[in-house]
């Protein structure tokens, strides 16, 4: 699914889907604020994976994030002018929060125009890079997150997009094919499994409920809308404008 420049979106609420429609064209639902994903970046494992690429004529920021989010910048960037891809974080280190920089070395800038699957992986104090499922880089954890990342929304396309500051938005146009976070899952091996499985075969797995999100974008409605194929129903959603910035 190709998401526009300045068009992000965001995974931010669980939705209600007790209440059944049989109307395709229904899109009012019961929605709450996503508590499962807002702080798992402070558990001791997790994962994050995505499929994505983005073309030389893209429109993007100099620096563009295929996803991250609010607060201290946080997420997957892109840069354009050096063709780097990172994982970008700040951590709170003996009560000092600083910025870290972990670079996903061997990702070429044909990789990323191509078409590319990042994976990272918190395995305790230790973060892992993976590029198509072969570890590319890790890099030890000296600290935690920062509390600022245990705020509601993920995005795709973009890091801030209400950030009053123009540099830290990231915004960037990406064509993102899957997406997934996973709690607990530390071997890429199962990461790979996941990411090559039917739907089907998933829900029989015994480590299901730990895929707290994945899209694999072949279920979309009428208004673009992006269904979680987890348990939790924490469907993918275009954010609305007036927060955009």
């Amino acid at each position: 699914m190709r998401i526009t420049y300045k068009e992000p979106y965001w995974v931010k609420f669980n939705w209600d889907l007790t209440s059944f429609h049989d109307n395709q064209y229904v899109t009012e639902f019961n929605k709450s604020v996503n508590e499962r994903l807002n702080d798992f970046l402070h558990q001791e494992s997790f994962a994050i994976s995505c499929t994505f690429k983005v073309e030389s004529d893209y429109k993007k920021d100099d620096i563009s994030m295929i996803f991250g989010k609010p607060g201290k910048q946080m997420g997957l960037s892109y840069n354009s002018e050096t063709n780097n891809v990172a994982f970008e974080y700040w951590l709170t280190v003996n009560g000092e929060d600083q910025f870290r920089y972990f670079h996903l070395k061997n990702v070429l800038n044909e990789d990323v125009q191509n078409g590319v699957t990042i994976t990272l992986i918190r395995n305790k104090n230790e973060l892992i890079g993976y590029k198509n499922f072969e570890e590319v880089n890790r890099c030890t954890l000296d600290g935690e997150f920062v509390e600022d990342y245990k705020v509601p929304g993920l995005f795709i396309g973009c890091a801030s997009p209400e950030s009053v500051e123009p540099n830290h938005r990231y915004h960037g146009e990406v064509e993102i094919d899957y997406f997934i976070i996973t709690n607990d899952i530390t071997n890429i091996g199962l990461i790979k499994e996941i990411h090559d499985s039917e739907v089907e075969t998933l829900l029989k797995k015994d480590y299901y409920p730990n895929i707290l999100c994945l899209y694999n974008f072949k279920t979309i409605n009428n208004i673009g809308i992006v269904y979680d194929e987890s348990k939790y129903s924490n469907f993918l959603e275009k954010v609305p404008s007036e927060f955009v910035l």
